[in-house]
C-alpha cells in the first residue's frame, strides 16, 4: 500500500566487523527516531491510498463537515496531515452509506454530543429496524416465465405492469421487485378487472398504507422516549414481524366490510349494474 506517512527507519545494528588488524570495530549504532517525524502524519495521497476513498471525495467530505480539521505540516504549514482519526470516520462514513444514510444525516449523527454514542446508537437500531418486513424476495422472471404468468391477461397487460413498477425490464428478462403483490395483481387482473384499474386500486392501497406505516413507526419509536414505561424496542419488534402483514390483511378486509355494508345502506349511492 502506497502511504507517505513518515516511515520511522531504523537502521539495525550491524554485527561487529574485523579491522585489518583482526581486531572488532564497534557496530554501528541504530539512528535515533525522532518523536516528531513519528507524528507527521499522511498526506491527502496517502489518506486516499489507506482508506481507499478517492482525495477529491475526501475534500467533499471536509467541505461538509464530516472529517475532523487536519494537522499541518510542521515544515509547510500549507501542507495538510491527516491521522488515524480521519482513516476510521471515512471508514465509519462508508459503512453508514452502505446502510442508507445521506450525507445531512451522517452529519447530525457525527455532530450530536459523542459521536461515537450516537453512531452506536443508531447502529443498534439500524441492526433492530432494519429486515425483512417481507416474505417474498425480488425475483427474475425469463420471457418464456412471464408468458405463462399472462397467460389468462389481456394483451397490453405486460405493459400497465411495467408502466405501474411491478415489472421492469433487464434485457431480455423482466425483474419483479415484489413477485407476491405481481402474483396477486395478475390474479385480479386474469379474473376480468381492467388492469389500469387493478393499478389504481395498487395506488390507493399504497398512500394509505405508507402513511399508516410512517405514523406507526414514529409511535413506536416515540414509545422508547418514555422513561416509565417505554416499550423494549427488541421485544416490540420480534412481536410485529411475524404479525404485521396478518394484522393489515385482519383489518382491510373489515374496513373493507364495513364500506361495503356503508353503501348497500344507501341504495342511491349504487350505480345502475351493467349486465355482460
Amino acid at each position: 500500500m502506497v502511504c507517505d506517512a513518515v516511515a520511522v527507519t531504523r537502521r539495525a545494528e550491524t554485527p561487529a566487523e574485523s579491522s585489518p588488524s583482526g581486531e572488532p570495530q564497534p557496530a554501528v549504532a541504530a539512528e535515533p527516531v525522532a518523536a516528531a517525524d513519528a507524528e507527521v502524519g499522511l498526506s491527502l495521497e496517502g489518506l486516499a491510498a489507506q482508506s481507499g476513498v478517492v482525495g477529491r471525495t475526501i475534500r467533499f467530505y471536509q467541505s461538509e463537515r464530516l472529517l475532523p480539521k487536519p494537522r499541518r505540516d510542521a515544515r509547510d504549514g500549507r501542507v495538510a496531515r491527516y491521522g488515524p482519526e480521519h482513516v476510521e470516520r471515512l471508514r465509519l462514513i462508508g459503512e453508514l452509506r452502505d446502510r442508507g444514510l445521506k450525507l445531512p444525516a451522517i452529519r447530525h449523527l457525527i455532530e450530536e454530543g459523542d459521536a461515537s454514542e450516537s453512531v452506536a446508537r443508531w447502529l443498534g437500531l439500524d441492526d433492530t429496524l432494519r429486515g425483512a418486513w417481507t416474505d417474498t424476495p425480488p425475483r427474475l422472471f425469463t420471457a418464456n416465465e412471464l408468458a405463462e404468468l399472462l397467460a389468462d391477461a389481456p394483451p397490453g397487460t405486460r405493459g400497465v405492469l411495467e408502466e405501474a413498477g411491478l415489472l421492469v425490464r433487464q434485457g431480455r428478462a423482466w425483474l419483479a421487485p415484489n413477485p407476491a403483490l405481481l402474483e396477486v395483481g395478475v390474479a385480479i387482473i386474469g379474473g376480468g378487472v381492467e388492469p389500469e384499474l387493478v393499478i389504481d386500486a395498487g395506488t390507493i392501497l399504497h398512500r394509505h398504507l405508507a402513511k399508516a406505516a410512517a405514523e406507526l413507526v414514529d409511535m413506536f419509536l416515540k414509545s422508547q422516549e418514555r422513561e416509565d414505561d417505554g416499550v423494549d424496542l427488541d421485544k416490540l419488534i420480534r412481536a410485529l414481524r411475524p404479525v404485521v402483514g396478518d394484522a393489515a390483511s385482519i383489518i382491510f378486509r373489515s374496513e373493507i366490510e364495513r364500506s361495503v355494508g356503508g353503501v348497500l345502506a344507501k341504495p342511491k349511492r349504487l350505480p345502475t349494474v351493467r349486465k355482460r
